[in-house]
């Protein structure tokens, strides 16, 4: 009974993973398949209309805003929030987060943690290892990390900014039991490398 319940969560979590612009274009392709092979054989273009119309009917899985200087948006589920950044710093290994001020007591809570700022690409957040994320969560303060790697998408990583984004992270609790047991965290930081 445990061994279903735990395959069907890692079931459910792998497709929470996947990206809207992939389940977009295989919804496309399956509806293509059922207008071309279903009922009798038509000589129309119709169905090879549908398709682009189908895609333009889904909006685009677009970057998010660029926050101001040494602030973050959180999207966590459907409410936004921006955090001030109080600390963008890294000094191989010591001391390289990106991260609230420390004396920010207000929730959420944003903390990464091991960041590598000489990474231009192939970086991910996890729970474990390098790019570590935290968040608390308001309206009990839960703590959360990830469920499994996401994707970060660099924006910009030059000699004075670093600006990163990562939408659709699927979160749960670090520890004790906390409500939701599981979010969606989107957000973008941009900060003053050294703050």
């Amino acid at each position: 009974m445990f061994f279903c319940k735990e395959l069907k969560l890692r079931k459910m979590r792998i497709w929470n993973q996947i990206s809207i612009t992939k389940k977009i274009f295989i919804s496309c392709i399956l509806t293509i398949f059922i207008v071309n092979c279903a009922g009798d054989k038509k000589d129309d273009n119709a169905s090879a209309l549908l398709a682009p119309l189908l895609l333009y009917a889904y909006p685009t899985n677009a970057d998010l805003p660029q926050p101001a200087l040494n602030t973050a948006n959180l999207i966590v589920g459907e409410a936004s929030y921006t955090k001030n950044i109080g600390i963008c710093r890294g000094n191989f290994g010591v001391d390289d987060n990106i991260q609230i001020p420390n004396n920010d007591f207000s929730l959420p809570a944003f903390f990464l943690h091991k960041v590598d700022f000489s990474k231009t690409s192939d970086v991910f957040v996890t729970d474990l290892g390098n790019f570590v994320l935290n968040v608390g969560i308001p309206p009990g303060g839960g703590a959360y990390d990830p469920i499994a790697s996401c994707p970060v998408k660099i924006m910009e990583n030059s000699n004075t900014i670093y600006d990163i984004q990562v939408k659709d992270c699927q979160l749960d609790k670090i520890q004790a039991p906390v409500t939701p047991a599981v979010i969606t965290l989107s957000f973008r930081v941009r900060c003053s490398k050294g703050l």
